[in-house]
């Protein structure tokens, strides 16, 4: 995949198909006794701690080039974007009193990233379960203080 390619199906995965597909079913959002929108964000979208040395997607490649091309800097960016979409269906929602919100599970052993689960676990990432409970406990309201933000299952992700 060439890098635009790369750069473009993380965008229409991550951000353009999310939103369009978010306003073809906001008419039957909308019919809802409770409303909740809510979208899946990622911990590498954080601006707030971009310049974090300890968090690995941080760390500058050796000096030279060319440099390695890697997925992260689209998939990052991409979600960015999203939690901004976030923003902007909150601000459109929030006269009709849906709460809209993005959750940032945490690094979770799936197949993304490395594409390998146990690899995945060997360099620290958790048990998906936690991630899905995380999810649960949202839609269910345990966070419905935090409405506009990103959530982490400890506090607000840093924009």
């Amino acid at each position: 995949m060439t890098m635009r390619e790369m750069w473009n199906k993380s965008w229409n995965v991550n951000t353009t198909g999310t939103n369009i597909l978010t306003h073809t079913f906001v008419p039957l959002l909308l019919k809802s006794s409770d409303p909740k929108l809510i979208f899946i964000t990622s911990g590498t979208s954080t601006l707030g701690e971009s310049e974090v040395p300890t968090i690995a997607v941080n760390k500058s490649p050796p000096k030279g080039w060319p440099k390695q091309a890697l997925a992260v800097p689209a998939y990052r960016a991409s979600k960015t974007g999203m939690n901004m979409m976030m923003l902007e269906w909150r601000r459109t929602l929030r006269e009709d009193g849906v709460k809209v919100l993005c959750i940032s599970p945490g690094w979770l052993a799936t197949g993304l990233g490395f594409g390998n689960p146990e690899k995945n676990k060997s360099f620290g990432a958790e048990d998906p379960v936690l991630g899905a409970n995380f999810v649960r406990d949202v839609i269910e309201g345990a966070r419905d203080q935090d409405v506009g933000k990103v959530v982490r299952r400890n506090g607000i992700q840093p924009w």
